[in-house]
């Protein structure tokens, strides 16, 4: 099918009453960076040739990931998720948004109108039935959810279309409206036009977006989630329950605090981090009847030897319409033969759903999460449902930072961050990777800075892009890693929703580090490399001050340091290198134009923390 690209105006909205603290709507990692090993099979194939389905036709995403299921849809536009839906209907959901299939704003953006985003179409469909069998489409939706709310000139349609026809719009929906629940929506197909071998359907995303925002903010909006889609015969208006017990949510890390911890870390730590139980969370669409359920788990060692933990027997009844959070002890202690990295398969089943007519529905009757262990410690899940940062006037050379305890002293390497991808790249600006020590719970001195950063969107299945540190560094307490913007735009970094780490996270704009305000984590992950053997004689980098003078300066600008030099650098407002000096403590800077600049003197024996001079004129 030829691709179809048309303007598409979107509307962001910003979720901060704060006047520099900012979460926004954002782009797509998995989806952006899954795309890309995709689309290298798919686009080498042939034309597609897609064969007509039977009856009945029925998706509810649970079987899908990141794509949706190509013998049922012929285009790849939608998301498939667990992230952006509020209580779906089970779990999984097809999120229509405004990024095409690559993770990407739609580049062509109008200014005072609405246009086709997203589509999602089904494969032909043998519908050659008689009006009297009895024909309904149903499905599900949900306006905005844990994404962005589509506003009241934005819409949902459904168009239907036969071999003979062209699309016809038979359905739709405004925004305008939050939505925390899902509407289900149920159609009579009597028209003999469609009931034919070859009927197709179809739903397109009518999207806005103002340029009154910001440009780093504008990533991603008017997000509608769709849920339980089935078309068959024998229906009626009365036919508006599922029928079906089914998980709505995965069970999420087994460690208390931590998404994911390095493995060799976690096999020598002493304490507890892990959580004595599991949580499942699911419900039942049935109207009248009590169901009876089996859960079962499984714990599997991907990359050992170490024993599979099962649990086969569990039983409980769940009433019509009942949704259940339950909470089981399971004592599993993520024990493994593996080296340098560890990844466990935890897998529940609920067995229920056990008749021919109900087979359709045993995937959402499966939920499964993997524990990973490798090098790096993460708050997030790998989702970004939002966007975060500092933006505003003035908030140039503001500093973010994100706490973090390692369970072991270690030598850190790096970091891995997942930026959002915005419209225009407008985020990719420079900043100062930096490294802050800890002072009474809150940044204190800065141990390591790099200058001369800016945003990337990685290529890995991930979505982080690593920044490696231009020297090991042995941290053995708690640390802060992050950045000091260069200009008044918003960075963007991915922000999860679903794992709160909000209290690790502080922000600085007028010399004072402020709390986040908000709950969730952002996507940043140090990463650790091999332990320093503490009774070997490796000499400690020492922190030392300097003094420059003056300050503002025209001409000259003097250093003054207890400790030796080796030479002096200095560095534009965007963190580009543009002078590198001998250790004398007289500098010539009558020739720099008018503006901000960063000196950092280098010595062998110790860091010193960059300071910003103005050169005025």
């Amino acid at each position: 099918m030829k691709k179809i690209f048309v303007a598409v105006l979107l509307t962001i909205t910003y979720l901060s009453i704060s006047a520099q603290e900012k979460l926004v709507d954002c782009g797509n990692p998995r989806l952006m960076n899954y795309s890309k090993a995709y689309y290298k099979n798919f686009l080498l194939k042939d034309a597609q040739v897609v064969d007509t389905v039977d009856l009945p036709f029925f998706d509810d995403f649970a079987s899908s990931i990141v794509y949706p299921d190509s013998i049922k849809w012929i285009d790849k536009f939608a998301f498939i998720n667990n992230d952006y839906a509020i209580d779906p209907i089970s779990i999984g959901v097809a999120s229509l948004d405004a990024l095409n299939q690559f993770g990407a704003v739609y580049p062509y953006l109008p200014s005072l109108s609405s246009g086709i985003a997203d589509f999602f179409t089904s494969a032909p469909i043998n519908l050659q039935v008689l009006p009297a069998d009895s024909v309904y489409l149903s499905f599900y939706y949900q306006a905005g959810g844990n994404g962005n709310i589509p506003e009241e000139r934005d819409s949902l349609v459904l168009q239907f279309k036969s071999p003979e026809t062209d699309w016809e719009s038979v359905w739709n929906v405004a925004g305008g409206q939050a939505m925390d629940t899902f509407s289900i929506v149920l159609l009579p197909i009597t028209n003999p036009i469609y009931l034919v071998k070859g009927f197709q359907f179809r739903f397109i995303n009518y999207a806005s977006i103002s340029t009154s925002y910001e440009p780093s903010w504008i990533t991603n909006s008017d997000v509608w989630n769709i849920d339980y889609v089935k078309l068959d015969t024998a229906r009626t208006w009365d036919d508006t329950l599922a029928n079906d017990v089914a998980f709505i949510r995965d069970m999420g890390s087994k460690l208390i605090g931590w998404e994911s911890v390095p493995w060799n870390h976690f096999k020598s730590y002493t304490g507890n981090i892990i959580s004595d139980s599991l949580t499942w969370l699911y419900k039942s669409t049935y109207g009248l009847e009590t169901k009876n359920i089996n859960r079962q788990v499984e714990i599997i060692d991907l990359y050992g030897d170490a024993p599979t933990f099962s649990m086969l027997e569990d039983n409980e009844n769940i009433l019509p319409l009942e949704t259940i959070e339950y909470t089981r002890p399971i004592a599993y202690a993520f024990t493994s033969s593996t080296e340098d990295s560890a990844k466990f398969l935890i897998k529940s089943y609920l067995r229920t759903d056990l008749t021919d007519d109900t087979y359709i529905y045993r995937w959402n009757d499966t939920v499964s999460y993997y524990q990973n262990f490798y090098n790096y410690y993460a708050y997030d899940d790998g989702t970004a449902e939002k966007g975060y940062g500092i933006s505003g006037q003035g908030t140039a050379y503001s500093s973010l930072a994100c706490q973090f305890t390692p369970l072991k002293a270690d030598t850190l390497k790096g970091v891995y961050i997942y930026f959002n991808q915005t419209l225009n790249e407008a985020n990719r600006k420079y900043f100062f990777l930096t490294i802050w020590d800890d002072n009474a719970g809150e940044p204190g001195d800065t141990i390591f800075q790099k200058i001369g950063v800016k945003p990337y969107y990685s290529d890995s299945i991930n979505g982080f892009l690593y920044y490696a540190l231009d020297t090991s560094i042995y941290i053995d307490t708690t640390f802060y890693i992050g950045w000091i913007k260069t200009t008044d735009d918003m960075l963007n970094c991915g922000y999860d929703l679903n794992n709160d780490a909000g209290s690790k996270v502080f922000y600085n704009v007028s010399g004072t580090w402020q709390q986040s305000a908000y709950s969730g984590s952002m996507m940043i992950r140090p990463a650790f490399g091999f332990s320093f053997d503490r009774s070997a004689n490796i000499p400690q980098i020492q922190k030392s001050e300097f003094d420059i003078y003056p300050n503002p300066a025209s001409d000259y600008i003097y250093i003054n340091s207890e400790v030796p030099i080796k030479n002096i650098q200095v560095f534009d407002a965007t963190g580009r290198l543009i002078r590198e000096c001998s250790s004398e403590a007289e500098i010539f800077v009558g020739d720099l134009e008018q503006g901000a600049y960063f000196i950092r003197p280098i010595s062998e024996i110790s860091t010193f923390k960059t300071q910003k001079i103005l050169i005025l004129r």
